[in-house]
């Protein structure tokens, strides 16, 4: 083979390789993190290759919590974004170009956590009464699952929301641990596996886990769905192609996990801190049923979603007529029960 000709292949080559990369579907989603379990499927498809197998090339854009993810989405920093329904649903009663495109997430795996130095003074919910409690970041026009859970939850006990302080953690695992630690929050409405290290570390202590046995079935709506994607209604519309896969990238990358166990989704999830992949596996461990194996919408799960909300916003009348079946686009992924 001549040296021209050798050349000549390498720039063919080169050039099939650019015009490849051109032609992939560029996606960028707004997503919470990094490090909460929750969203652990949003970092795992580029790892496996879904979206790859899509003709896509996904880019994260990690944020503080789910009022900014939607928002960097409505401003066209990302096509999509990941976060609770019903954090979705404030934002949507104000915008109602939202929609719901794809279920992420089974269990709503919230914990609220105190610090520790508040062991002893602090036994039930209604002890928050006077005390700053930190929740993921919110905007002006959303209100983020983690707040709305807690409001729903002191109301339950009792004690009117306006008599706790609300502050923003963030979300990721050394900004609420930090905040907890320094006492500038006296306690947080986290998420796994930062709690369980949290916890095992002796900065806080678990005052409810919506985990475990029984405590969602006393919160109404306590199955609502957590993690969604979502978009926008008129840029899908203009583009329906690209939402479709980006929903085929999830249902794969969600079908992926459930056909395999912790251990082979962590040794992919290209986690480096060993502390914080020994917590994400005891996790994925403990909760199985954390994540939808297929991204299907549950009318249950709907129906479970529509009662928190209107639950979690006593007082605000459009929450209490808001039907969360304006939102749900589930041409792509179909329902269950």
């Amino acid at each position: 083979m001549t040296t021209t000709l050798r050349v000549c292949l390498a720039v063919a080559c080169l050039l099939a390789s650019q015009l490849g990369l051109a032609q992939a579907t560029r996606i960028t989603v707004s997503v919470p993190g990094p490090g909460a379990a929750s969203y652990l499927p949003l970092a795992l498809a580029a790892k496996i290759g879904a979206d790859k197998a899509e003709g896509a090339e996904l880019n994260l854009r990690y944020v503080a919590g789910g009022g900014v993810a939607i928002q960097e989405m409505l401003s066209g920093n990302a096509e999509f974004a990941v976060l609770g329904l019903p954090a979705a649903m404030s934002a949507r009663l104000k915008d109602n170009r939202i929609v719901a495109l794809a279920a992420v997430n089974d269990l709503p795996l919230y914990v609220l956590l105190v610090r520790s130095g508040l062991k002893g003074k602090v036994r039930t919910v209604a002890d928050l009464r006077g005390r700053v409690v930190g929740v993921h970041s919110n905007s002006i026009t959303t209100k983020t699952n983690s707040h709305q859970l807690i409001e729903l939850l002191l109301r339950q006990a009792g004690v009117p929301p306006e008599s706790v302080r609300f502050v923003s953690v963030g979300q990721r695992w050394s900004s609420e641990a930090a905040m907890l630690a320094e006492g500038s929050a006296d306690a947080v409405m986290g998420d796994e596996p930062h709690a369980a290290r949290m916890v095992a570390e002796g900065t806080a202590f678990q005052l409810l886990h919506l985990g475990e046995p029984g405590v969602a079935a006393g919160i109404p709506g306590g199955g609502f769905l957590r993690g969604t994607l979502v978009g926008r209604r008129d840029r899908i519309d203009a583009d329906p192609r690209k939402a479709e896969v980006m929903v085929r990238i999830l249902r794969r990358t969600l079908a992926w996990i459930a056909g395999h166990g912790p251990e082979e989704i962590i040794a992919l999830a290209g986690i480096e801190d060993p502390k914080e992949r020994r917590y994400m596996l005891e996790t994925l461990g403990r909760y199985p049923r954390q994540y939808s194996v297929d991204g299907r919408f549950s009318r249950r799960q709907l129906q479970e979603t529509e009662t928190f909300f209107r639950n979690s916003q006593a007082g605000n009348a459009a929450a209490q007529t808001f039907n969360v079946e304006s939102m749900i686009m589930d041409r792509w992924v179909g329902r269950k029960e």
